[in-house]
């Protein structure tokens, strides 16, 4: 049996910044809530988010593993 992944489909718009989860912790998923700043400090760790800045208009499929796991 195929295990299901917890991807996200999202609209963008160009010409602005979006900052995408890597950490796995955000409430919001699959946007950053920087989140990732109380994951580093408490276990050491270097998360950052992803920045993200279209030049059109486009629709993604996004997926993280973190996003699946306890970090």
């Amino acid at each position: 049996m195929e295990e299901q992944l917890k991807s996200k489909i999202i609209k963008l718009k160009s010409d602005k910044k979006y900052s995408i989860c890597t950490c796995g912790k955000s409430k919001n998923l699959p946007y950053c809530d920087n989140e990732h700043r109380n994951l580093n400090e408490e276990k050491s760790t270097s998360y950052k988010s992803l920045k993200i800045i279209l030049k059109s208009d486009t629709e993604l499929e996004l997926y993280c593993s973190n996003w699946d796991s306890e970090v």
